[in-house]
């Protein structure tokens, strides 16, 4: 499933794609899932302008000149692809089509058919973006949830927007702590040392998607990641790289982790 950082290399370069382009058209295939109906979606959007393309979370909000947003979450296995209106047949598994006056087509793709596409989402408190987070708020946090395993608590995107699986691991590798730790039992120092992996890990891995993928807006690549990679058995300081289920989630990490009980 893409992460913080895979979105947000695929929303600047959609941006870059789309903005200031007219929409002639949307298309929703009757797979993944919709809030409205695909005739309520096509009115909202089609002759509006698209404005600005952004992140939110692990989604990515589209923005017309008509007030209108859209929201996509590709889930699991979706990705966004650009083609030629007249080329939309040929594209597997479609979910939604954004038809342009120029001619070219935005698709989001699903072959599992789970990406969902919000029309308008409600104006719901957001939860703090990763990028966002500081020791300040870690503190609050586990003081609120001091029972939660902390890989989990990460994980959760009502609590914190935009990581995932895989960063989660290589954050709480650069932390040096466990993923089955507990939240509230962990020391200051601790609670430092995350609150300055999140950031460095997630920004890192944007520049890296950038110069290794600079035109990507689907797909995951994680050839540089330094523990969640299948391809290693080693960390970088030549620790084993421990591959299990924890609380029904894929987990690598190292015995360099600290438990912290």
């Amino acid at each position: 499933m893409p992460e913080l950082p895979d979105l947000t290399v695929y929303a600047e370069n959609l941006a870059r794609k789309v903005v200031g382009k007219k929409i002639d058209n949307v298309l929703f295939h009757n797979r993944g899932r919709l809030n409205v109906s695909s005739e309520e979606l096509a009115r909202a959007l089609s002759g509006a302008e698209i404005t600005g393309v952004r992140r939110t979370g692990k989604q990515v909000s589209f923005y017309a000149a008509n007030q209108v947003e859209l929201r996509v979450h590709l889930m699991l296995t979706g990705g966004f692809f650009m083609t030629g209106a007249a080329d939309l047949e040929r594209l597997d598994s479609p979910v939604l089509s954004i038809c342009f006056a120029d001619g070219s087509a935005l698709s989001v793709a699903d072959p599992k058919g789970w990406a969902t596409v919000t029309l308008n989402p409600k104006d719901e408190k957001e939860a703090p973006d990763a990028l966002d987070v500081d020791i300040e708020f870690l503190k609050t946090l586990f003081g609120k949830k001091p029972k939660a395993m902390l890989k989990s608590l990460l994980l959760d995107q009502n609590l914190i927007g935009g990581i995932g699986n895989a960063y989660a691991d290589e954050i709480l590798w650069m932390a040096r702590i466990s993923p089955k730790s507990i939240a509230g039992k962990l020391p200051p120092e601790a609670v430092c040392a995350l609150a300055d992996a999140i950031p460095a890990v997630l920004l890192n891995a944007i520049q890296q998607l950038k110069r290794r993928h600079p035109d990507m807006i689907a797909g995951e690549f994680r050839e540089f990641l330094k523990v969640h990679n299948p391809a290693l058995k080693v960390s970088e300081s030549g620790a084993r790289i421990i591959k299990e289920n924890v609380q029904s989630k894929r987990t690598y990490y190292t015995d360099e982790q600290k438990l912290y009980r």
